[in-house]
């Protein structure tokens, strides 16, 4: 089970518990995310929280005055850990996860992470393969049309 326990301004003014039930959260000021954070200095979609393969991927989605994990600003995709102080302006979550035997560990995600890379690499041969036909094919038809123009090969008088 993962939450964020959220703060604003110090620790002591605890607001709320936000458990992550889902695998992708948007956090912002916007009616539109899961969790709405009203206030001025949270943009409108200000990042996510992604839960990839049981680990949470926090990023910043452009936000203008950024993101700050432990002090530190966030830069690209952000892989949590327990007890980790996410900062939104002056809202404070502290990011918490509590390990479960369901918890994969770094082998099985390793493992998953591979099996990913070969689907990939599937689908990339695939896309090569269409894509070098189709090159083929454009070069005969581009080969038969100028033996038409030139007068090379007169194969289009075949045809009606």
């Amino acid at each position: 089970m993962s939450e964020l326990v959220i703060y604003e301004n110090n620790f002591d003014d605890h607001v709320v518990t936000f458990e992550l039930i889902t695998t992708r959260i948007l956090i912002g000021s916007s009616p539109d995310n899961q969790l709405v954070l009203e206030t001025n200095d949270i943009a409108p979609a200000h990042v996510s929280l992604e839960n990839r393969h049981g680990y949470w991927i926090l990023q910043d989605l452009g936000s203008e005055l950024g993101t700050k994990v432990n002090g530190n600003q966030v830069v690209g995709p952000y892989h949590l850990a327990n007890n980790d102080l996410i900062e939104l302006g002056h809202i404070k979550l502290k990011f918490q996860h509590e390990v479960t035997t369901d918890t994969p560990t770094k082998e099985t995600a390793r493992i998953e992470t591979t099996h990913e890379i070969e689907d990939i690499k599937g689908r990339v041969w695939l896309a090569t393969v269409a894509g070098g036909t189709l090159a083929i094919i454009s070069i005969i038809l581009l080969i038969l049309a100028l033996a038409h123009y030139f007068h090379f090969l007169d194969i289009f008088a075949l045809f009606p």
